[in-house]
């Protein structure tokens, strides 16, 4: 019986060797996640091939594009105005990056401790994520505000010089550095509190035993199996930064000019008000190489240095 039963069971089964039962569940699977994968597909795949059938057009949104071929990404290469922008972002992002993630971190070992209140402090810190960035950029660009701002008027009080901050493309960086640091470091104290609290306690009891104080204990034991979070982190951060425009368009912009122009705004700049939104889709395409060449970095350096416990 053992053995017609066997034979029954696999006659049931079709070209894959899927049960009839399997075959069932595998059918009302792709029902289920069919309006996911026609949505995805007609909003975002079709998109995405229709954006780089596009960026090989002149389109000026008004009128039929025109096949230009690679002519938009050799226009690249002598674009000053692209070779600015792409400087600003890599101006914002190295610090926003390390500072962010130095930061970070020192909030979360300082409220991963038994201090008073500690509730109360990780509430407060994540607060500005949750803060609309339009809210955010409004707020710190009258803070900067080199007459009217509360940032000048102290600095004037301790007799430095009033610094217009947004107005210098070089003061502007430290100025949108500050406020992403402010808006995003409570994200990633989040994430490191997490990461702190998943490491066994035994280990820094065994250490602790040997003899280790606290910076031995950090070093070579904190750090090393923080490793995979900070990896998160750095990629969030790193894909983050180079896309940022919210606070770029509201708080650098005066007028009709923007003192510190990124990718994205140069893109929003040239597609939205200049009408080339053939070429504004080749940069964005040229952004997206670039986050995927840093993400791939990153993937690839991760081996020597992320420890999985």
């Amino acid at each position: 019986m053992v053995v017609a039963s066997s034979l029954a069971q696999v006659r049931r089964r079709g070209r894959f060797g899927l049960t009839v039962q399997a075959r069932s569940e595998a059918r009302w699977g792709y029902f289920l996640v069919a309006p996911m994968m026609i949505g995805f597909a007609v909003f975002s795949l079709f998109a995405l091939l229709a954006s780089l059938v596009l960026s090989l057009t002149s389109w000026d949104v008004l009128s039929s594009p025109k096949w230009v071929g690679l002519d938009n990404y050799a226009r690249l290469f002598s674009d000053d105005q692209f070779r600015t922008a792409l400087r600003n972002t890599a101006l914002i992002t190295a610090p926003n990056v390390l500072f962010r993630m130095i930061f970070s971190l020192g909030l979360a070992l300082a409220l991963n401790t038994d201090i008073r209140f500690r509730s109360f402090y990780r509430v407060v810190f994540f607060m500005p994520v949750i803060t609309m960035p339009v809210a955010i950029a409004t707020i710190w660009k009258w803070l900067y505000d080199p007459a009217f701002g509360p940032i000048n008027a102290f600095l004037a009080r301790l007799g430095f010089p009033r610094p217009e901050w947004l107005a210098n493309p070089g003061t502007a960086v430290i100025a949108v550095v500050i406020v992403l640091l402010w808006s995003g470091v409570g994200y990633d104290m989040i994430i490191f509190l997490a990461g702190l609290q998943s490491i066994p306690k035994e280990y820094y009891e065994a250490a602790q035993i040997d003899g280790a104080g606290s910076w031995r204990r950090f070093r070579d034991i904190t750090l090393p199996l923080l490793t995979p979070t900070t990896f998160f982190l750095m990629v969030i951060a790193i894909i983050s930064s180079l896309q940022v425009f919210d606070l770029v368009f509201i708080m650098t912009r005066f007028g009709a000019a923007n003192r510190l122009p990124t990718v994205v705004y140069y893109v929003y700049e040239e597609g939205f008000r200049n009408f080339r939104m053939g070429y504004a889709i080749t940069m964005a395409w040229a952004l997206l190489a670039l986050i995927l060449v840093f993400t791939l970095l990153q993937f690839r350096l991760q081996r020597r240095w992320v420890h999985y416990a």
